[in-house]
Parts: structure tokens; sequence; C-alpha cells
């Protein structure tokens, strides 16, 4: 399953807070598997789940869904290493309830601060408490698909990072996203200068042509500065100041200008990386005159596809 660019940037801070709270706050390693897509018939309620739902361009439901067992051991563990509580708890009584609920309050707290900071266009709603199939039933009526991600303890036991997509949520999406006007001013930032000839002719021929250009990392930072461009095709490897580096200083002070990063390393990493300053996208060199129009008119039609 291949994910948006924009579900990933909203998966990946509750995985990141997720795997370091389960260390701070209980002691316990943890690792997580790949995304895959849950069919909605076939989800079953595990007995226990801290619930925050979202609005925007995406509308849907973050679960952190635990088996009952599971959710014991944190509990437990979190009472043990936050008030030295050596005797454990079989039920999930106030007290656990308590300790998860700071657990799961945390991650959530952590993560959606991290999202607000670049401003996706989703909120986030106060988390809530699921602990009946009952109360799961009404999320799972609106749901359109379910995205799945497994979490394990090394120790034993593990739990899911769910993210329950609403029906909607797809024409959500497409309203919130407009695409960009013909007249947008796009900066083409690539060392050479092929690139950026045969990037200013694919614009063209899709309609674009008003188009800046950049030799370097460092004159991409300084025309951004000038000319504050609409959209910007960012090419990765370069001499001094690398593409990642001119997007770390963008963000410094434009949290909202579409960066579509370009590049020929196919690493995963630094894709990531790029994703945590917030981009739109990327595109795998090299173009062609045959499809390079193709997937710029995509990613310029839908600034948040990848």
């Amino acid at each position: 399953m291949i994910l948006t660019d924009l579900q990933m940037m909203t998966i990946a801070p509750f995985m990141d807070e997720t795997i370091r709270n389960l260390k701070i706050m209980c002691g316990l390693n943890a690792d997580y598997e790949d995304p895959f897509l849950d069919a909605v018939e076939n989800f079953r309620f595990k007995g226990y789940a801290v619930a925050a739902p979202t609005r925007g361009k995406i509308n849907g439901v973050i679960l952190l869904h635990n088996y009952i067992e599971t959710a014991l051991t944190i509990g437990n563990r979190i009472r043990l290493l936050l008030l030295e509580e050596t005797q454990a708890h079989d039920q999930i009584n106030d007290e656990m309830q308590s300790a998860l609920a700071e657990w799961a309050n945390t991650i959530i707290g952590n993560a959606t601060n991290d999202l607000a900071y670049r401003d996706l266009g989703i909120e986030f709603a106060p988390p809530y408490f699921i602990t009946d199939t009952q109360n799961m039933d009404p999320l799972l009526e609106k749901a359109g698909e379910i995205i799945t991600i497994p979490i394990h303890l090394t120790e034993g036991g593990r739990f899911y990072f769910n993210y329950i997509l609403y029906k909607e949520s797809a024409l959500a999406a497409e309203a919130g996203q407009a695409g960009t006007p013909l007249d947008a001013r796009i900066l083409i930032v690539d060392d050479s200068a092929l690139m950026r000839a045969a990037m200013k002719k694919y614009l063209a021929k899709i309609g674009y042509e008003n188009t800046l250009e950049a030799a370097n990392g460092d004159e991409a930072v300084e025309m951004h500065r000038k000319e504050s461009p609409d959209f910007i095709f960012l090419d990765h490897v370069m001499p001094q100041t690398t593409g990642y580096e001119a997007l770390q200083q963008i963000r410094q002070t434009d949290r909202t200008v579409p960066v579509v990063m370009c590049t020929s390393v196919s690493d995963q990493k630094i894709i990531n990386d790029c994703r945590e300053l917030g981009i739109s996208g990327y595109i795998t060199k090299p173009l062609t005159a045959e499809d390079g129009p193709v997937k710029l008119k995509k990613l310029l039609g839908n600034p948040h596809s990848g």
C-alpha cells in the first residue's frame, strides 16, 4: 500500500511519539511494521482504544488501539516508572485508565503540536476512550478505509495504530486542494542548466510560463526571500548547499509554500527527512519529454500528491 504524502506526514509524528514515549514512560522498547490497508468489514475492536478525531483535509479518527493484555502491561509499567507502584493491576480500573490516559495524551499532544506547526490543514479534537464495541460501531459506519500499523513490544505484546478515514475524506481533501493557478510563480532549483531548461519547457507545455530559476541551494533561499514564489521544484543533490539544507532554511520563514523535491537518489531516509520539514511530494529523476509534463501536471494540479 502507498500512502499519500499528506497521510504519511500526518501519521509519522504519532509513530515517532509512540515509540519514544513507550521508552520514556514505560521503559519498553518497540518497533512497528509497514502500514497496510485494513478491510473495514474485517476490522475487529481489540478491547481498548484512545481516539483522536481529525477534521479538514483528512476526516477520520486516529486510534491507539490495544488488546486488554497489552493495555494492562503498559498501564502497570507507567505506574511503576512514574509512581513506583509495584502492585500490578489485572483490570482497567480508574487508576489504570488514568495512567493510560497520561501516556496517550502525551503521544497525541506532542504529535498534534508538531502537525499544527506544519500547518497541514488538519484539526484535531480532544482524545477520548473507547472501551465498548458499541462505541466503535458509529466510527466504522463512516469508514471508507482504515490504515493499520502493528506495533510490537520487544518484551512481548502488540497493539495497533489505526487511522479510520471517513468516506467523505477524499472529497474533503479534493475540496481543500484547488490546484496551482496557471499564473503562479514557480521556482526551479537545479545545479544542472540542462535540467532547468527541461523543467521550464515541461512547465510551459502544461501552461505554466511564469518561472524563476536558481542554480544552487543558496540561490534558492535568496530567490525565495526576494521573490516569494508560489511553488518550488527543489533538486536534492547539489554541491555546497543541498536541497535538504535549502529546504531547512526556507521552512524557517515559510511553512506553507508547496515544495516538491527532485532527486536521482532513491533514499527513503532522505525522503523521510524532507517530509519531516513538510514537502508536497517528490520526483525521482530522470524526467523525459514523454513523462515529465504528466508528472509535473499531477503535482501542480494536486499539491499534496506524492
